[in-house]
């Protein structure tokens, strides 16, 4: 059965982008490809993909300020390819809007796994989600939006899955682990990317705002309307 999903893959480098076809296509992936910004953007409009892998220093321009560009105009999912590494490189690639982040040299195990979980979503049903409230906290799924306040918090794919699932769970501590396997869909091997995640919501959120998100070491995250109490066990990520 062939995968009805497409990919469009933005690198230069030949070999990077053979290899990536081939394995993709055995997967029965749709692949495009683009070896500049430039001819990338104008198959994304014209073919709009589902995902997009997208490397970030280019002969062109910058991958990175071509996420932020398309970030909120329904744009498709963004994995990053690239051999920036440190950990300053994967946090810009994450809040410029990324779904995640690849740094070369990788298996291609690994890149097929991710882009299986970031293509697995289940399908739109004819009846809408209803918003997930607390306080004056507000998550609508099937706009892909959360307001506090009423303010729009402009939340990345990843921190509206995130906050949807800790939403889902009023009251309840929800481990690195769990939230990487429930927003991810795959078992977690580096929970890094949560707790990235999770530091772009609480900043989001404000220092002062109703509604934090409160960690226990050991435990994880939860949702809650007021400050913390103060605790020797509960307190907030460094």
């Amino acid at each position: 059965m062939r995968n009805d999903a497409t990919i469009l893959m933005i690198e230069d480098n030949p070999a990077i982008l053979r290899t990536n076809r081939m394995a993709l296509e055995s997967e029965r992936y749709r692949v495009l490809e683009a070896d500049t910004l430039e001819a990338g953007r104008a198959l994304a409009q014209r073919e709009i993909p589902d995902l997009i892998l997208l490397d970030i220093i280019l002969p062109d321009g910058s991958g990175l300020d071509y996420c932020r560009q398309i970030f909120g105009q329904s744009a498709p999912r963004i994995l990053f390819l690239t051999a920036m590494n440190t950990p300053e490189d994967i946090v810009a690639g994450l809040r410029a809007g990324g779904d995640d982040y690849i740094t070369k040299p990788y298996l291609i195990a690994e890149l097929l796994a991710r882009v299986e979980a970031i293509l697995r979503r289940p399908k739109m049903t004819q009846t809408e989600p209803k918003s997930l409230r607390l306080g004056s906290l507000e998550l609508n799924p099937a706009a892909g939006r959360a307001y506090l306040a009423g303010q729009d918090l402009l939340l990345t794919p990843k921190e509206l899955s995130l906050l949807e699932t800790m939403l889902s769970r009023p009251g309840q501590f929800t481990t690195s682990a769990q939230l990487y396997e429930l927003v991810w869909g795959m078992e977690a091997v580096d929970t890094r990317p949560v707790r990235q995640h999770i530091r772009k919501l609480r900043e989001k959120l404000g220092e002062n705002a109703p509604v934090f998100i409160e960690s226990e070491q050991g435990s994880g995250y939860r949702l809650v309307e007021a400050p913390p109490k103060s605790s020797q066990n509960i307190t907030l990520d460094k």
